[in-house]
């Protein structure tokens, strides 16, 4: 039944948004990309993203519609808006090549007198892995004085925060992924768990702290505290520390990091290395490091792995940075693995219309690469021809050869 009310819900509102199409204006995009392998030669990847937005009073409603090689991958409604006091926002998304409707959501957020109340519902379908589901949380959000006060009272779901995220949807057949902040767990459970979360204290040398008591329809579950720049007595060098206490175990996590100054763009990978019993530290390990300088419209970047058995560079989407290769997997990274270091250099200008050019070059070393062990080189630019139009270029090559070569355009109405 819940589920049913759910879906309508989400439907009604969707339906109330697309009526008024036909009088109503309407704004939208369509980005398309193809890239071919030339050896042999093959069309290795083939996209088209068509957006479009109808507004209609206070309510704008979406629909976005994604095909890949493969096929017809994601078909998605949306629609957001307020009425009176309440901001609606809702979401479906359904798989069109197999006919399956996969998830949606429905979230219903005001403030009273200073106090935000949520309620984030959801339900996910049998065809997707983790389903099926369905739940709700109801989330209440204060402050007194520099605290933040959070209590999610959870029935069968969460809720994106600071130490939970959403749901991440993944096609399986082309790593695609689709991303919502109201996850559902289990279907047709009343009171699963209630997370109370106080943030924003500081006392001595702590800059920030925050603790969060989850309880759940079982008991006690877990108590966190996480204590942000915590000093060292050197000005340079300070730890985040995360400590967990549930029934049977005890973590701590502790993440050092160094601090050259504002002026400096250096990032550093350390990793505190605990002793047997977990009890104390037996040292410090340096397993990347990062430097970054822009000058005007030029970024330049260098990243660098010290021990690419564990740890690997995430690809550009995720910002370039050196991550454990479980940690990418658990997350749905895509990383560039095998390669030790990368050299990134970013060019972005003013061009017509009023839009910006952009270029970038990444390339990356590896050992038993070519010359000074130069293994791969990606290249793209984006140039808008107009106001609504731009082309995208791409080229990748390796020590074997031309990999890929791509075309893209965007339009915009």
């Amino acid at each position: 039944m819940t589920q049913r009310i759910l879906l309508v819900g989400v439907v009604v509102l969707l339906l109330f948004g697309l009526s008024a199409l036909a009088t109503s204006p309407f704004s939208g995009s369509w980005e398309a990309a193809l890239a071919i392998s030339p050896s042999p030669f093959s069309i290795s990847q083939f996209s088209s993203l068509l957006t479009v937005d109808y507004t209609i009073g206070g309510f704008t409603a979406s629909s976005d519609s994604e095909v890949h090689l493969t096929g017809f991958i994601w078909q998605g409604f949306g629609i957001t808006g307020s009425l009176g006091a309440f901001n609606v926002r809702g979401d479906v998304l359904f798989g069109p090549s197999t006919g399956d409707f996969i998830y949606d959501q429905l979230i219903i957020t005001t403030d009273i007198a200073g106090i935000s109340f949520g309620l984030y519902a959801a339900q996910l379908s049998s065809d997707v892995l983790g389903g099926p589901a369905d739940g709700s949380v109801l989330r209440v959000a204060g402050s007194v004085t520099s605290l933040e006060i959070v209590n999610c009272f959870e029935m069968g779901a969460r809720v994106e925060d600071a130490d939970c995220d959403g749901i991440t949807i993944y096609h399986a057949a082309t790593g695609l992924r689709r991303y919502y902040a109201t996850n559902p767990l289990m279907v047709g459970k009343g009171f699963t768990g209630d997370k109370l979360t106080v943030s924003g204290w500081s006392f001595a040398c702590l800059s920030n702290g925050s603790v969060s008591l989850y309880m759940s329809d079982q008991g006690f579950d877990s108590l966190q505290f996480d204590l942000s720049g915590l000093g060292t007595g050197l000005s340079w060098f300070n730890v985040d520390v995360a400590l967990t206490f549930q029934l049977q175990t005890k973590a701590l996590v502790l993440t050092p990091t160094v601090n050259f100054g504002d002026s400096t763009c250096i990032d550093t990978y350390l990793e505190a290395r605990m002793g047997s019993a977990d009890t104390s530290i037996v040292g410090i390990e340096l397993y990347g490091i990062g430097a970054t300088y822009t000058a005007g419209d030029v970024t330049v970047k260098d990243v660098s792995v010290l021990d690419t058995g564990r740890y690997a560079i995430t690809t550009e989407e995720y910002g370039s940075v050196i991550e454990d290769r479980g940690d990418a997997v658990a997350g749905g990274h895509e990383v560039c693995a095998g390669y030790w270091e990368m050299l990134s250099i970013a060019v972005a200008g003013d061009a017509c219309c009023g839009y910006r050019y952009s270029f970038l070059a990444d390339t990356y070393f590896a050992s038993g690469g070519g010359l000074f062990d130069w293994a791969m080189a990606h290249l793209e630019a984006t140039i808008p021809v107009s106001q609504a139009l731009s082309i995208r270029g791409l080229l990748e090559v390796s020590t074997s050869g031309l990999n890929h070569l791509g075309l893209g355009v965007a339009l915009s109405w």
